[in-house]
């Protein structure tokens, strides 16, 4: 399978890879690269057609909904279509400026992108590794794991926006957690927590790093948190 084919399948289906694909990654780091931006475009857009909608709001309209008559209300969904209109426009418009000013990018939307595109391999992961190698890896941010309390299926460098981070997957009796160690020197737009429809996620500002956390558990996250805190260690 020559590089455009592969290219032409990621774009059509990124989420759900073939042997053979997964394969072909594993041996094109190129690959690997536009694999990550296509799942990172993927979840902006979904974030920027999705906005919450504030409870007020919705009372507001549930209560309109009984005081007008028919004709009203015919005219409210017209002018509410119009608004839908404006914001594809104004959401496509602000996708456009993301790719221009691209290191406006936050904390948490690169962390679930990487998890995005890390997932097809974590899932195949199930042995651990050693506590000499993950120290060997956090040793470059002065940290170490003074014990493995649970076991760490996953531990690569990662590029969070031009600045060299961490990724760590840990299995807990709850499921898997993601532990990125990102150095405080990043553009990205720091978040104490984010989600999306499937994940949620928590940062921890420490004095040498910021530890992100995600998983699709808030069980998970809760006690992994404090986990980590305890067998962590960051050098003064």
């Amino acid at each position: 399978m020559d590089e455009l084919e592969v290219r032409r399948r990621l774009l059509t289906d990124p989420y759900h890879l073939t042997p053979e694909q997964l394969q072909q990654l594993q041996q094109d780091p190129d690959s690997q690269q536009f694999h990550q931006d296509v799942l990172e475009l993927d979840q902006q857009i979904k974030q920027l057609l999705s906005p919450p909608v504030p409870k007020a709001l919705e009372n507001a309209l549930l209560l309109q909904q009984h005081k007008h008559k028919q004709q009203q209300q015919k005219r409210f969904y017209q002018n509410l279509i119009a608004l839908a209109a404006s914001v594809a426009f104004l959401a496509g418009f602000a996708l456009n400026w993301s790719f221009f000013l691209y290191g406006s990018q936050s904390l948490g939307e690169n962390s679930l992108a990487h998890v995005y595109h890390e997932e097809p391999y974590i899932q195949h992961m199930t042995t651990a590794l050693s506590l000499s190698d993950v120290n060997a890896k956090l040793a470059e941010f002065d940290a170490s794991l003074v014990e493995n309390g649970h076991a760490v299926v996953y531990a690569n460098f990662c590029n969070f926006r031009g600045t060299r981070s961490l990724h760590l997957v840990v299995e807990t009796e709850q499921g898997l957690m993601t532990v990125f160690v990102v150095p405080k020197e990043n553009s990205l737009d720091y978040e104490a927590e984010f989600h999306d429809d499937k994940y949620q996620g928590r940062s921890i500002n420490s004095h040498k790093a910021i530890l992100v956390m995600v998983s699709d558990k808030a069980e998970v996250l809760r006690q992994g948190e404090q986990q980590l805190l305890n067998n962590l260690q960051f050098k003064a």
